[in-house]
């Protein structure tokens, strides 16, 4: 039986979850927010509209892509991302380039939403991906975002709904530190590799890019803890780790601990003859000759070998 008490119920649902279509109705003037996975699977649907693709983006030179996340990177997954649409031309097309792609590089390695027009036949170097993204007007990030109408920084989207916040993870982090230490930000690099530490402390390329960071900063005696944790966590390149701690114990003077670590290197790794030729310099340097000459010896019968 029906009574009054269900029929109300009844009605106040229906008019709740009518009430949230609307809410959730997408804005005609924004037009439609799709993931990769979507063009990709269904590109004939798509091709040449103007879409918010919400994407993780990378952007690095011969590798603009936006893929489902950071742990989905693979090019036939992904959408290739047109940074600049041309004309390349002159001095002045270049310089234009090479604006826009600063302005991009603050966006590398996030999440992001994207307003572009898909593009099919847009497949990148050598023709990797299976279509993408030009005629790129504005970016959204999570506290963000950048037009380039107006050529500016902007407030986030009201186009864009809430972004899932990418989950931290210490390869994300560890990967910021290494663009940074390659565009010589070791201050930079240094807090992200600490923070990469934080989330997985038990690897070992943690370790050793921060303390690569720390020699650079001439910090000897923090890269050679840092060099001294990688060895305990590394289990198959030791030796790389052995090399790493024994250049940065030879910058402080300890020339014995620099030529042991080298020999420690050897010892798990004979056939390279870097390692040779480096305790050899160490070994001149300590004015021990005739073992330099030995090392030097080594390192030459083992060269042509590689």
């Amino acid at each position: 039986m029906i009574t009054p008490q269900r029929i109300g119920r009844i009605l106040f649902i229906a008019f709740a979850c009518a009430t949230n279509l609307v809410a959730a109705a997408p804005n005609p003037e924004c037009g439609e927010r799709v993931l990769p996975a979507q063009l990709i699977a269904n590109p004939a649907a798509y091709q040449g509209k103007v879409l918010w693709v919400v994407a993780h983006v990378t952007i690095d030179f011969e590798n603009m892509s936006a893929c489902p996340s950071e742990n989905e990177t693979r090019s036939g997954s992904c959408l290739w991302l047109n940074v600049d649409d041309g004309p390349f031309k002159t001095d002045q097309d270049y310089a234009r380039y090479q604006s826009k792609l600063q302005i991009w590089k603050q966006f590398n390695l996030q999440t992001i939403a994207i307003h572009a027009t898909f593009d099919r036949t847009e497949t990148g170097h050598f023709g990797m991906w299976p279509g993408g993204l030009r005629n790129v007007t504005e970016m959204s990030a999570h506290q963000g975002g950048w037009s380039f109408a107006t050529n500016a920084a902007v407030p986030r989207s009201a186009c864009v709904a809430e972004l899932p916040a990418p989950i931290e993870s210490g390869e994300r982090r560890f990967a910021l530190g290494h663009l940074k230490f390659r565009n010589g930000d070791y201050d930079g690099a240094i807090v992200d590799f600490s923070r990469a530490i934080e989330l997985d402390p038990g690897n070992s390329r943690h370790y050793l890019m921060r303390g690569n960071a720390k020699k650079q900063q001439r910090d000897y005696a923090g890269a050679i803890a840092d060099y001294t944790r990688a060895i305990e966590f590394e289990r198959d390149y030791k030796e790389v780790m052995f090399t790493a701690r024994a250049g940065a114990r030879e910058l402080t003077g300890d020339l014995d601990g620099a030529i042991a670590d080298y020999s420690r290197a050897i010892e798990l790794d004979p056939k390279f003859d870097g390692t040779y030729r480096l305790r050899g310099l160490v070994k001149q340097e300590k004015g021990d000759h005739q073992g330099a000459a030995a090392d030097f010896a080594r390192a030459q019968q083992l060269e042509p070998a590689r």
